[in-house]
Formats: structure tokens, C-alpha cells, sequence
């Protein structure tokens, strides 16, 4: 099956900004060397991948100090093109210092979306090389207050860097070459998350290249996996049923993704039936259940001097009211 992508789908900017557009070419399963044998997933995620270039290059034409405009993307695709116009917006305000307005009016825009935006300001910080506890506090610069969500950025940023990577083989991830710093179980949770393309949803596939990867990140890529299944989907129930019996000992860090995918899609109105059968296989509850997770575990942690370990005691209270419903 050939790529679903087609150029008439994704906004092409004008003027000088063109030259710092992204094209469908880079996100075709076939030209990244991502799984193409499993067309209908395939064609799904592709049109995510989509709607986040679009989102994206209509940033890069978004009047300073405005939201991008999502008119005309289907609502389930919204939080991707959001996530793409967070990138755009970060990069112009990275670019622009004096006049850094971008990413803020975003939030202010698109509050359903903050999740995804955040995600998107990570993207940025990849592209731009400039992953560090010290670029995280710029963000607060740039207009994000949230103290647990803007830890995001880091799972945006190993999605970013798994997502273009040359080596199939991923080595790079596969070892350390030094210690983690207090991030590093974020980035891999990104990771988890762009695997979900690379392998085009496939169980099997997922659950023998998670065994090649530090068995302290383990979880935390089980966790990626968890949230993509459900948030960017595209597989049949039976798949999601597959990946909980494979993920073992991690399926509540798997239905800890899934209940942050849920929450997701309920706060951007999108919450619908695939949504809840996924999270019902993956968390043992419903979709709304599961959303209701991360509010009840985000008491105490979500203030304006949130930490990587703060964000990380997040993940571990859900995965232990998780771990109730799903554990094996």
C-alpha cells in the first residue's frame, strides 16, 4: 500500500517562513523505515502525522500573539495539529527573544489541548538541540505555567529524537553512555510513544524490542506505549488486549499511558467509543474512570515549582491505582 499522505492536506506557508516548512516526505512510513505492512493502522497514523505538520506549518503563518487556527481539522486530529503549531510557535519565539509571545498564546488558545501543547514545545527543544532542566524553565519565558505538564516537553523531545533517528536498531537507547539525569524516564516514555509508529501498532513487535532496551526504562516505554494505543489508536481491540497480556509485570505502566490519553481526550471533547474500549482493555476501567486517575493523583504535585520527580510520583500513583485493575 502507498503512503496516504498528500501535500493538499497540510498548509504550505508563504514568505521566508517557507523555508523552515516541514513536508509530508518526512513523515511517510515508507521514506522514515517505519513498519508499512499493516495498511489500515498505517493509514491512521499517518493522518496524525498529518494533521501535526499541518498544524505546524499553519503556525508558521500565525499572526504574532494569536492561536493557530485549527479550523477545518477533524476534531479527533485537533491535539495533533495543536501539538504541531506548539512546535512552530517555540521555535519562532526561540528565534525571536525579544518578542516571545508565541507559545503563550497558544495555551491561551487552545487550553483543551494543554497536554499536547506541551508535548509540541518539546518537539521544538529537539529540533533546536537544547534539552535541559534550564530550557524547561525558558518555557516558563515563553508563557507555561504548568508546573507537572511542562515536563511534557521532555516526552515530546525522545519522540522527536526516536522519530527521525537513522539507526533502526535504535543503539543509542539501547545502552547508556552516561548516568540519567532526573528527565531521562520522560524521554523514554517518548520513546514508547514514537514506537508506536515505528512499529505501526504491532504487539509483537513492540513487546521484542522493548526486551533490547535498559530494564530500568522498561516501564517507562511500556507507559509511552500505554498512552499512544490509546490517544493516536488505530489497531483493532484485540491488539490492545495482545499488549496487555505482553506487557507483563508493566501493565500498569501501560494503562498509566492509556489513563493519560484518556484524559487527553476528554479534556479536548474527544473521548469517544474506540477511546473507552481501549482504556477499558488497557486500565480495567473506563475511559472516564481512568482520566478521573490523573486528577486524583495530581493532588499536591501540580504546582508552579513541579519537578521531574514530582512528574515522575504523578505517573507512580496512577500506575498504583492502576495496578488494581491490570495486574497480572
Amino acid at each position: 500500500m502507498t503512503s496516504t499522505l498528500t501535500r493538499d492536506r497540510v498548509h504550505q506557508p508563504g514568505g521566508w517562513r517557507s523555508r523552515l516548512a516541514l513536508s509530508p516526505d518526512l513523515v511517510d512510513f515508507a521514506n522514515r523505515g517505519f513498519r508499512t505492512d499493516r495498511p489500515e493502522t498505517r493509514a491512521v497514523l499517518e493522518r496524525a502525522a498529518a494533521a501535526f505538520l499541518d498544524g505546524y506549518n499553519r503556525g508558521l503563518d500565525t499572526p504574532y500573539g494569536q492561536p493557530t487556527t485549527l479550523d477545518g481539522i477533524a476534531a479527533e486530529l485537533r491535539g495533533f495539529a495543536a501539538e504541531g503549531s506548539a512546535m512552530s510557535a517555540v521555535l519562532l519565539d526561540r528565534l525571536s527573544p525579544r518578542r516571545h509571545g508565541r507559545f503563550a498564546a497558544q495555551l491561551r488558545g487552545h487550553p483543551r489541548h494543554d497536554y499536547l501543547l506541551h508535548v509540541g514545545a518539546g518537539w521544538a527543544l529537539a529540533k533546536l538541540d537544547a534539552v535541559s532542566v534550564g530550557a524547561l524553565g525558558r518555557l516558563g519565558r515563553l508563557g507555561s505555567e504548568n508546573g507537572l505538564l511542562r515536563w511534557l516537553a521532555y516526552d515530546g523531545y525522545g519522540f522527536f529524537k526516536v522519530f527521525f533517528v537513522k539507526d533502526p536498531t535504535l543503539a543509542g537507547w539501547r545502552r547508556h553512555r552516561k548516568p540519567c539525569d532526573p528527565t531521562c524516564a520522560i524521554r523514554y516514555q517518548g520513546l514508547g510513544r514514537c514506537l508506536w509508529f515505528r512499529d505501526c501498532g504491532d504487539p509483537a513487535a513492540l513487546a521484542e524490542r522493548i526486551t533490547g532496551l535498559p530494564a530500568s526504562h522498561r516501564g517507562d516505554v511500556w507507559s509511552g506505549i500505554g498512552l499512544a494505543a490509546t490517544y493516536a489508536n488505530g489497531v483493532p481491540p484485540e491488539d490492545h488486549a495482545r499488549l496487555l497480556r505482553l506487557a507483563g509485570n508493566h501493565r500498569p505502566a501501560l494503562a498509566q499511558g492509556a489513563a493519560f490519553a484518556a484524559e487527553a481526550r476528554r479534556a479536548d471533547g474527544t473521548a469517544g467509543p474506540a477511546v473507552d474500549a481501549a482504556a477499558r482493555i488497557l486500565t480495567g476501567v473506563s475511559a472516564d474512570t481512568a482520566a478521573e486517575w490523573t486528577w486524583q493523583a495530581r493532588h499536591g504535585l501540580d504546582r508552579a515549582g513541579a519537578t521531574p520527580a514530582d512528574y515522575g510520583e504523578w505517573r507512580a500513583r496512577v500506575q498504583r491505582l492502576a495496578a488494581r485493575h491490570v495486574a497480572g
